[in-house]
């Protein structure tokens, strides 16, 4: 359940809010969520950036792809991250990699807290550590979206591995 926030809440998220504004950060702003959505780029592709602040001094960061994740590659995705993030150290800890079914978007979410006073610094770590974990395997996530498998049966013909017969 969330609380009801405090006015020191309001005029820290207004105060982040006016310096990414003095930035010229494009935002879509919902205040009663305490949240925000942006646009951000690198050379390969384009992704949103939205940030929800929460009452317990902490905010989530997810980057989360623009382009459409196929359907039939959904289920396939979803399986090779939930892998991944079992496997990855950074993942169990700080950053959770998923495909959202919704929206049919890659996502990576990390949490951080909110630093005290008006040094925004802890801010835009919280943002760069999120986006480098997100371009770390949205890549591999994009291609593996669009491409068509097709199986082949082996024969002997076109088989690596030389075809035997077993006798018993």
């Amino acid at each position: 359940m969330r609380l009801v926030a405090s006015d020191r809440d309001i005029e820290s998220f207004n105060a982040l809010i006016q310096e990414l504004k003095n930035r010229d950060w494009d935002l879509l702003l919902n205040q009663e969520k305490f949240a925000f959505i942006t646009a951000v780029a690198n050379e390969h592709e384009k992704w949103e950036l939205e940030v929800q602040f929460h009452d317990d001094s902490r905010f989530t960061t997810k980057s989360r792809s623009r382009w459409v994740v196929k359907d039939e590659s959904l289920n396939r995705i979803e399986r090779a991250i939930k892998r991944f993030n079992f496997y990855d150290d950074d993942s169990n800890d700080r950053t959770i990699w998923k495909i959202d079914k919704k929206l049919q978007s890659f996502e990576a979410i990390t949490e951080a807290k909110v630093g005290n006073g008006l040094d925004f610094s802890y801010f835009f770590d919280a943002v760069d550590e999120n986006t480098n974990y997100y371009q770390r395997l949205s890549d591999t996530v994009r291609k593996a979206s669009s491409i068509g498998i097709e199986y082949t049966d082996f024969t002997e013909e076109n088989s690596i591995i030389p075809q035997r017969t077993v006798k018993n």
